[in-house]
């Protein structure tokens, strides 16, 4: 049984991908995280870095031949965070068993949403040609998701029960909040798992005084992966970038520090921002909530079963799929 809980950085960019030579050292895919609780692995939005992280799924199960079972948790519906799927392999598979969850009123809703992202205009391969099994299924606020043995299922508010009660073994919790801070609006996951916690929070942008639901939400925890697209010059410019949806460094510190959580990783990287622009964001973060660092892709964090700090364990590979 593998004990760890790890944090793995597939593609950090926000609204757009940003290849090139000015980007190598941060990256330049569209969102996605990845976590790994014990033998359960969540995915965290299908931005372009989904997809090698689903080459390397397809490489390890064809190896292992185990069967492929995705847990997908969309935090919206914008095209920077779904326009990696197409593309996912293990879509593809049809012995592999994927499940997404995201915001919508409805499961057939969001699986409508879905299906336009592949319409015939606009990809060649519709939603229902990809071979694998899906179950897609929306998320509503207060709805906690339970991961087990591959397989997750909701409880909670809709539900009609009563959360994490009964709770058992080594199954992974994840809580949902949805913030209004983004047009259209996003959920925010909290993953639970042996006393441990991250928080991701993307597109989502910072109040005067704290966004204190949003604090109350990410109380305590291990790690904090918060949206910190903008410097404050460009929030603040011309044009202005307010009320956009994302939030500055300054806010995404002034969310960890109210929230007391252990480390804060900054995300969703403004696209015309080299990498020197990132590690200057990191600098500065730093100086307000030293436990900060800026997401990059390839990069891995273990939170220690037996410790309260957390390890960063970085592999000098020269791919990403290999990294991972």
């Amino acid at each position: 049984m593998n004990q760890n809980l790890e944090v793995l950085f597939w593609g950090v960019r926000g609204s757009y991908p940003a290849p090139g030579k000015d980007t190598l050292r941060f990256g330049g895919n569209t969102s996605c995280v990845e976590i790994r609780a014990g033998n359960e692995r969540l995915i965290f939005d299908a931005g372009t870095g989904i997809i090698p992280l689903g080459r390397k799924i397809a490489r390890e199960a064809a190896q292992s031949r185990k069967e492929i079972k995705v847990s997908l948790f969309l935090s919206h519906l914008h095209h920077d965070h779904i326009q990696g799927f197409p593309f996912f392999v293990p879509a593809y598979i049809p012995s592999a068993h994927i499940q997404v969850f995201g915001p919508a009123s409805s499961d057939k809703k969001l699986r409508s949403i879905l299906e336009s992202n592949q319409s015939p205009q606009s990809f060649p391969i519709s939603l229902n040609e990809m071979a694998s099994r899906k179950t897609i299924k929306a998320v509503r606020e207060h709805d906690e998701i339970v991961v087990f043995a591959g397989d997750a299922n909701i409880t909670g508010a809709s539900q009609g029960n009563t959360g994490d009660a009964g709770l058992t073994g080594d199954a992974v919790l994840v809580k949902t909040h949805h913030s209004y801070a983004h047009p259209g609006g996003v959920l925010i996951y909290r993953v639970e798992w042996r006393g441990k916690s991250i928080v991701y929070a993307t597109d989502t942008e910072g109040y005067a005084g704290v966004d204190q639901r949003l604090a109350n939400f990410a109380r305590g925890a291990d790690l904090l992966i918060h949206d910190a697209q903008y410097t404050q010059a460009h929030y603040h410019g011309i044009p202005s970038t307010q009320g956009y949806g994302h939030s500055t460094v300054e806010m995404a510190c002034e969310m960890a520090k109210a929230a007391d959580v252990g480390q804060l990783l900054l995300f969703h990287h403004d696209p015309n921002y080299d990498d020197k622009a990132v590690a200057e964001n990191e600098a500065r973060a730093q100086r307000i909530f030293p436990e900060s660092l800026a997401a990059r892709e390839g990069l891995r964090i273990r939170l220690d079963e037996e410790k309260i700090f957390l390890k960063l364990h970085e592999q000098k590979a020269d791919s990403i799929a290999e990294r991972m």
